[in-house]
């Protein structure tokens, strides 16, 4: 059994070398049996090094097949490939996690494959319990790779400590059910100091076929050296390669650049001049001398221990692999909202909107922004605004992230409360002081969509007669309305949907006088007369 395991591991190691070359890519993604090679060995539970080597190499070897655009429908409807990579995020804490993630939110790029996807059982579960590990309850200054303020928290995996090994552990790794539970650029960075500058990732505007941007995700491999950005041209890869520290240049796709060793520091050439995948493949030596060569020996309370280098590199990263899997969690779900069917079963899944509306609310946590964004995309279904108007947490996360120094975050907290003032029967409860006193700051700001979005909001408000006293009690409501259908720097559809509020408020008021009850001594004459009147008046 140990002897096949290595053999699994070193024929898992030989076709990641062949799928980091970018030509080969499409043909052993069309390679019959390979896919289903690849989801057995990744499927097999981390029992030692070797499982664990294998796993890793088979789970990376699907993200590089998923990178091209053409091979990700393939890849995405191919039996047991998204399974397994759940599987593996939820079982594994180490550099599978971290590849499993990435390739998700690879194929979840590509609009045809996020039905499908959003469809898996227990998919946005997991992702969603993975993005929350680390975030601690109570006091702030969170030492957890996610940073936070650490206003809520949810119970961190004890396998995502430092001393993590990367295994499955118990079984139970980091899934989620032991926890409680950008068109537009903005910047990925570690509050904590957990990550160096150049580790960090980036959101960009990514577009891609008949959607808006994403953000980028790590897919290469962490090695000692620095890591650089490159971007493509093609659709919306983002692709993060290795640099070693020795050479200071990047490596091609064709030299394996995706492979890097997984870390181990340096890199071997065999016999024909390609580069090996250091000590996982090796040209001309059996498999005893790989297994030996794959770990190292050392002395623990005089207990003689085997570690091997893939389980010690999981340890001396966790917190980066942590921090780069919820990165790649988020971006996977962030596309999936962006599915009308999906943003429906999205917000009903009580554990995954926790999750979400936890990290929306935890302003210095570098995923805060994209969960806005979620939430924003949950309330473009109909059906959910009733719900999450309903939700006292969701309304308060929006009335605080509405007031963030950032102006994506106020984008789409304020594009949130527009829809939500969409519904008929959520308009009474929104038409509160705090949110009324929110829309008219937000209408009255000079970036176009906030300003677009807020003066919807309150236009959405003034169509409920029950809303009517709120608005005419806020004081700033009216005013802000009357400046912005008068100022001439305001631009044309925000005057327009600001005359139009004013005209409706107007209407109900209207109505309310004429639904009055006037004495029939009273001489009849028709309304508004425009008559001034006085108590006791002169003529003069």
């Amino acid at each position: 059994e140990e002897r096949n395991l290595v053999r699994r591991s070193n024929a898992c190691g030989a076709i990641k070398v062949l799928a980091s070359n970018e030509s080969n890519k499409p043909k052993l993604c069309r390679t019959q049996g390979l896919l289903d090679a690849l989801v057995g060995a990744a499927w097999e539970d981390a029992v030692d090094s070797d499982a664990l080597d294998a796993r890793t190499r088979a789970v990376t070897t699907l993200l590089y097949l998923s990178e091209p655009k053409d091979n990700r429908l393939i890849v995405a409807r191919h039996g047991g490939v998204l399974e397994c990579l759940v599987k593996v995020i939820g079982e594994d804490t180490g550099e599978a996690r971290w590849r499993a993630s990435s390739a998700l939110a690879t194929l979840a790029k590509t609009p045809g494959n996020r039905g499908a996807m959003g469809a898996v059982e227990g998919l946005t579960t997991v992702l969603g319990g993975l993005m929350v590990v680390g975030v601690e309850r109570g006091g702030a200054g969170s030492d957890g790779p996610a940073g936070g303020d650490g206003r809520v928290s949810d119970d961190a995996n004890p396998q995502d400590e430092a001393a993590a090994g990367g295994g499955s552990g118990d079984g139970t790794g980091g899934n989620p059910s032991a926890s409680e539970s950008r068109e537009d650029d903005s910047t990925y960075g570690h509050t904590d100091g957990t990550a160096s500058d150049d580790q960090r990732g980036t959101f960009d505007t990514l577009d891609d076929e008949t959607d808006e941007g994403m953000m980028r995700v790590y897919t290469g491999t962490f090695t000692e050296g620095s890591g650089t950005w490159n971007s493509y041209e093609e659709e919306d890869d983002m692709t993060y390669h290795s640099r070693s520290s020795d050479e200071g240049s990047h490596m091609d796709d064709d030299d394996a650049s995706h492979d890097g060793g997984r870390g181990r520091g340096r890199r071997r050439r065999g016999p024909d001049g390609n580069d090996d995948d250091d000590d996982s493949y090796r040209y001309g030596m059996d498999e005893s001398e790989l297994d030996l060569t794959n770990t190292e020996t050392v002395e623990e309370e005089g207990v003689e221990m085997q570690i091997s280098s893939l389980k010690k590199l999981n340890i001396e990263n966790a917190s980066d692999f942590l921090a780069r899997s919820q990165l790649s969690a988020c971006a996977t779900l962030t596309h999936l909202s962006k599915n009308c069917a999906n943003a429906r079963s999205m917000c009903r899944n009580g554990e995954l909107l926790r999750c979400v509306m936890l990290l929306a609310g935890v302003l210095d946590n570098p995923l805060h922004t994209r969960c806005l964004e979620m939430m924003c995309n949950f309330t473009r279904f109909p059906s959910n605004n009733p719900l999450l108007a309903s939700n006292k947490d969701a309304v308060d996360t929006l009335l605080a992230t509405g007031r963030s120094k950032l102006a994506e975050d106020r984008m789409w907290s304020i594009r949130s409360v527009q829809n939500l003032c969409s519904d008929a029967s959520s308009k009474v409860g929104l038409a509160t002081e705090p949110m009324l006193g929110l829309l008219s700051t937000a209408a009255m700001r000079k970036e176009h969509d906030e300003q677009l979005a807020a003066v919807g909001a309150l236009m959405n408000l003034s169509t409920e007669p029950g809303s009517i006293v709120p608005l005419t009690n806020t004081k700033t409501v009216v005013a802000t309305l009357v400046h912005l259908a008068h100022s001439p720097s305001t631009p044309g559809p925000v005057r327009r949907i600001a005359c139009d509020s004013l005209a409706t408020i107007g209407l109900w008021l209207q109505t309310l006088a004429s639904a009055g009850t006037v004495p029939e001594e009273i001489p009849f004459s028709p309304l508004p007369t425009h008559t001034a009147t006085g108590w006791l008046r002169w003529d003069g």
